[in-house]
């Protein structure tokens, strides 16, 4: 059985307790024995002595009526000093028969010699006559200045232990009674002491299982009431410590939760302990995140596997370029945990550097299209002035078409250089537009105008959805005309003979959206999301074949979205394309104002 302070501390105290009874009521016992039967012999030596002073100065024929008189709970006996010294001391107690069966000595030797020096003394000794044994006291009776008989004062012995047992039997029931009460306090007091001492085991095992608001009340300034405040100020200590820990592990969690790099941590055995959503979205994991797994089951690159395992290793950080399946471009960063020397576990950072690479990409593309579309016509101008200033070409009219030819090239040319430099002062937001409110309706129908030759020479059908009420909007006339002529111009071009093409204008919102539709090819979905890059064509075998510089949607989605509107593309094969530009509505105050692009 479990021994509790509480059971070890109530057994000590009814220990002491006991064992302070015990020594004390052993101690009065003997102490009240003692004293009282000091003072009985006290007592009864006056008595003797008074009784002898009396019989001394009363005539002799009154002392045998004098005697029972004067007994008082005792029993007396007058000897004279002859019968004490004779051999049989035949002894009488008037008016009661001799006390023969005394024995020869009634006195002890010594005490009657003391007596018969005329000292009163008391003594304890057996009465045969009573059968029980005797207090005695002897004290000598004068005459005429000598001692002429012995007066005897017996007391039973048995009374005196009566009362002795009396007493003790009263300190014993004292002395339970004593305990009882005892137990009880020292039941409540232990209680007292051990009551603090549970709740705060109580506070502390709540304070293990996350219960950091656990207080204990404190009622008393000692030593428990100072052990419960310092127990209340490391709960408080540590409740900060923890809420302060658990801020930083949120905000930790919050940063890679919120970071564009994945981020992944392995322990020694390299599996992985931490891992955040940019990194599961990028590798396409689904399910639970992958925690516990080795990282070989997270990546299947062996060249990814194999710079965990040289980190944790060799303890040192490594770099490494590496394309994952689905054909991204990842940048790992592993960076060793260390303890003082020991490695326990590594962090990768895998940065996504695919955009980078397109870019790099789409640089390279660039420049290769700019050569190709600067090279293209600076060869047929080089080729036509180089025969002419050979005199190659002498006929006239022959001159005039290549003459015709090269003033053809170089507008193009221009427009090319035009268009590449209008683009880049757009990107870099270095122009000024003069924006005024305009109406979309009536700039169609303008711009509709202007494209008249390519409508009838393919016998297009323009179909027109303009609603009678319609706000202004709020732009530069001669960009959106821009605009309006590079959409409605690809419509035409890309649209069969005898095709429609659809013009629907109206309101969303705060904008005005305006919307073209051709019948044509359509555009593949792959390459949907690269229509307003820079020379990007659907089909570059017959892209150059009708014209212009690949730059047409690039500039109309800047100008578009300098605007503050947006524009897309909706495609699908052999059904037609659709292209949807949006343009904030016109203030009510209707001034003219410049926006930068």
């Amino acid at each position: 059985m479990k021994k509790t302070l509480f059971s070890k501390l109530l057994l000590s105290y009814l220990a002491v307790v006991a064992l302070s009874f015990l020594v004390s009521g052993i101690l009065s016992s003997q102490f009240f024995s003692r004293h009282y039967l000091a003072s009985q012999e006290k007592e009864i030596a006056e008595q003797a002595k008074t009784i002898s002073e009396f019989i001394s100065q009363s005539p002799r024929e009154e002392i045998p009526e004098i005697l029972p008189r004067l007994r008082k709970g005792t029993q007396i006996l007058l000897l004279s000093r002859q019968e004490l010294s004779s051999p049989n001391f035949p002894l009488s107690e008037p008016p009661r028969p001799p006390w023969g069966r005394m024995g020869r000595e009634p006195l002890p030797r010594e005490m009657l010699e003391k007596v018969f020096q005329g000292e009163t003394v008391v003594f304890r000794g057996f009465s045969p006559r009573f059968d029980q044994a005797m207090l005695i006291a002897a004290s000598p009776v004068l005459q005429n200045g000598e001692v002429s008989s012995v007066l005897l004062l017996l007391s039973p012995i048995v009374n005196i232990q009566a009362t002795v047992s009396a007493v003790r039997r009263i300190i014993l029931i004292a002395s339970a009674i004593s305990l009882v009460f005892s137990l009880i306090l020292s039941y409540f007091f232990s209680r007292s002491l051990t009551r603090p001492l549970q709740k705060i085991s109580e506070a502390a095992r709540d304070l293990a299982s996350g219960n950091l608001q656990r207080r204990i009340e404190v009622h008393t300034e000692d030593e428990l009431g100072q052990l419960a405040q310092d127990f209340n100020y490391l709960s408080s200590a540590l409740e900060e410590t923890i809420n302060h820990l658990h801020q930083e592990k949120r905000e930790t969690e919050n940063i890679l939760l919120h970071m564009a790099e994945g981020v992944v941590a392995i322990d020694e055995e390299e599996k992985i302990t931490s891992i955040n959503p940019a990194l599961l979205k990028k590798l396409k994991w689904e399910g639970e995140a992958p925690l516990g797994l080795h990282v070989a089951q997270l990546f299947t690159q062996v060249q990814i596997q194999e710079i965990f395992s040289r980190a944790l290793k060799e303890g040192k950080e490594e770099a490494q370029e590496f394309q994952i399946e689905n054909g991204d471009h990842l940048v790992v960063h592993i960076t060793p945990l260390k303890e003082g020397e020991k490695v326990y576990g590594a962090v990768g950072v895998f940065q996504d550097i695919t955009e980078l690479r397109q870019l790099e990409e789409l640089r390279r593309d660039f420049l290769a299209n700019v050569s190709h579309e600067l090279r293209t016509p600076l060869t047929s101008i080089q080729g036509f002035v180089e025969a002419m200033m050979d005199g190659v070409i002498g006929d006239e009219e022959l001159k005039k078409k290549y003459l015709e030819v090269i003033h053809r090239e170089t507008l193009r040319l221009s427009r090319l250089i035009h268009d590449l430099l209008d683009l880049s002062l757009m990107e870099s937001k270095k122009i000024e537009w003069e924006v005024n409110p305009l109406s979309l309706p009536q700039m169609i129908d303008q711009v509709l105008l202007k494209l008249m030759p390519q409508i009838e020479d393919k016998k297009i059908q323009i179909k027109k959805d303009f609603p009678s009420q319609l706000p202004l909007v709020l732009g530069n006339m001669d960009r959106i005309e821009q605009v309006l002529i590079n959409l409605l111009s690809n419509a035409l071009l890309f649209s069969p003979p005898e095709s429609t093409v659809e013009i629907k204008v109206w309101e969303e919102e705060k904008e005005v959206a305006v919307s073209i539709k051709d019948q044509g090819e359509g555009i593949p979905e792959k390459d949907i999301p690269h229509l307003f890059e820079r020379f990007y064509r659907v089909e570059k075998s017959r892209s150059r074949e009708k014209g212009g510089t690949g730059l047409g949607l690039a500039i109309a989605k800047q100008i578009i979205e300098n605007h503050g509107g947006t524009i897309k593309v909706e495609s699908q094969l052999q059904e037609g394309t659709v292209f949807t530009f949006t343009l904030p509505i016109a203030s009510e105050s209707g001034g003219d104002d410049t926006i930068d692009s």
